[in-house]
């Protein structure tokens, strides 16, 4: 009687705690799951068995949030466990290298101003010039960019999308077969994590945050996302455990990348993180969700975060993931158009690192239509597009680079807009550049790393001289404005006229055929007003 008594009790107690999370509303904090890190050699099953034996019936498996890094999602009854005891007991077990509450997500949307109607953040952070040198889409070896939204959900089917969402080129759609073997059925974009599926929710939210990073550019209709053309891959998330099972996704797809040289998976370059949690909360808090932005970043992603919709401090009070200390993720503050921070965002001079144009941003939403979106929630994808577009500049180096040493290559990318940042004096003590993201900087900072050049006018040498056939000048600008080149004879006679850009991300060179000129000394000239540079050149018979 006693045995069947406990039976039916548990019975009970297992449909009961798995009906629904228990949320609380004020902090979004789910009284009833844990996360749970185990060493590499443990078996999660044999864990819940060690709970059960402590408090009988009072816990269960939930699923794999990272089966690749033993990661996984625990039920619990709070009353048997009361306050943390679960998690204090936890942290106790030699197999478990990491505990943590589950959360629902908070995402980091203001109410939209219907008054701004355009994307005024873009040439304030120099996305004009940049789209001079390139739109997009591609690295220099014809790398396909990948950005990885998690958010609410997507309008897959919004008409300025078309062509930027990303294509799972591992799968067969609608074969049902885990044709790439990754876990997932189908998942030919990403993935719907929040109901466990390969039909994607549809949200305002996420659609907003997906335009900003990737609307298609330069198609005659809506706007233009920071990328012309990229190809996003879209994730549906509400909770810590699903943000986890999104990051093992993109980890896997950028590992497989870079370990067959581009024959699998996808190339994802960076993370949006327009989310966080609802109460202020410190990394160290959330070990399990904080580790994840350094695993990413081993393989190469880098990660754009928007910091709380509150006039907090984050270094002193936490945010979620905006005081994580990992070098893989930039975070950002939403700036306005009076070029002062947000009165109702967070800040730090440790914590933030610069910030972004994020109010009265405008970008799409729902019905194929378009409108005004606020925030940290537009402020991050303005610096997660601006990290994508950056690996398409023209530096063959830096591509290859990205899959040789795609650490290395992620650290370089977020040095430079670091470093490329445009300090503002409203900006002083609340971030830690004190500025404000400048595409247009760092791509020049870029151009640097990559042998791109600039100073004053030159003409560096001329080489082969003396010559038969054809020389090399190779020269210098200040700019990357048009120059005229002249060559002439001793007679003063003008062989050789051209105009030329100076190249960025390369050596500024200039080939010139002497095949059919006489024998002697020759004069190059480089020149643009009344800035001018001259050097001879001998051409002899051979």
């Amino acid at each position: 009687m006693i045995y069947r008594f406990f039976w039916l009790s548990t019975l009970l107690f297992t449909a009961l705690f798995a009906q629904a999370q228990l949320v609380d509303p004020a902090t979004g904090q789910v009284k009833n799951e844990l996360l749970v890190q185990l060493d590499k050699d443990a078996g999660v099953a044999t864990l819940v068995q060690k709970i059960n034996r402590q408090k009988a019936g009072s816990a269960r498996y939930g699923h794999a949030a990272a089966k690749s890094l033993n990661i996984h999602l625990l039920q619990f009854d709070p009353a048997a466990w009361p306050a943390d005891a679960l998690m204090d007991w936890l942290r106790r077990q030699k197999e478990v290298t990491a505990a943590q509450y589950n959360y629902q997500i908070a995402f980091r949307q203001e109410p939209n101003d219907p008054d701004f109607v355009n994307q005024w953040g873009f040439p304030r952070i120099g996305l004009m010039d940049v789209w001079d040198i390139s739109t997009g889409g591609l690295t220099a070896n014809g790398d396909t960019i990948v950005v990885a939204v998690l958010d609410s959900g997507c309008d897959l089917g919004h008409p300025d999308l078309q062509g930027n969402i990303w294509n799972n080129a591992g799968e067969k759609p609608g074969d049902g077969i885990d044709n790439d073997g990754n876990g997932y059925i189908d998942d030919t974009f990403g993935w719907n994590f929040v109901d466990a599926s390969n039909e994607m929710r549809i949200n305002g939210h996420g659609t907003a945050v997906t335009g900003l990073i990737g609307a298609k550019g330069n198609n005659g209709i809506g706007i233009s996302g920071t990328n012309w053309d990229i190809k996003v891959m879209v994730f549906a998330i509400q909770y810590v455990d699903q943000i986890i099972s999104a990051y093992e996704y993109v980890i896997d797809q950028r590992r497989r990348y870079n370990e067959s040289g581009g024959s699998e998976g996808a190339f994802v370059a960076a993370t949006n993180a327009s989310f966080g949690l609802t109460t202020p909360t410190f990394c160290d808090e959330q070990p399990i969700w904080g580790s994840m932005y350094d695993k990413m970043g081993d393989v190469g992603i880098l990660t754009g975060a928007g910091t709380a919709n509150r006039n907090l401090n984050v270094d002193e009070e936490g945010d979620m993931p905006t005081s994580c200390e990992s070098d893989f993720i930039i975070t950002v503050t939403n700036m306005n158009e009076d070029e002062v921070k947000e009165s109702s965002s967070g800040y730090g001079e440790a914590s933030i690192d610069m910030a972004a144009p994020g109010q009265n941003s405008y970008s799409l939403w729902l019905f194929d239509r378009y409108a005004p979106f606020d925030g940290n929630s537009a402020a991050a994808p303005h610096l997660t597009g601006a990290i994508a577009l950056l690996y398409s500049m023209p530096c063959e180096e830096l591509a290859s680079d990205a899959l040789s040493n795609p650490r290395e290559t992620a650290l370089l990318i977020r040095s430079t807009l670091i470093n490329g940042t445009e300090p503002l004096a409203s900006l002083e003590g609340l971030t830690a550049t004190g500025g404000l993201l400048n595409v247009f900087n760092a791509m020049e900072i870029l151009n640097e790393a990559c042998g791109g050049t600039s100073g004053p006018l030159d003409i560096l040498r001329i080489y082969p001289n003396p010559t038969s056939e054809e020389f090399f000048v190779e020269y210098e600008t200040p700019d990357f404005e048009p120059y005229d080149f002249r060559v002439y004879n001793a007679l003063g006679q003008e062989m050789y006229r051209n105009t030329e850009t100076p190249p960025r991300f390369a050596t500024k060179r200039l080939r010139i055929d002497t095949r059919n000129w006489a024998p002697g000394v020759y004069f190059a000239a480089i020149q643009r007003g009344e800035d001018r540079e001259v050097k001879p050149v001998m051409v002899k018979v051979e």
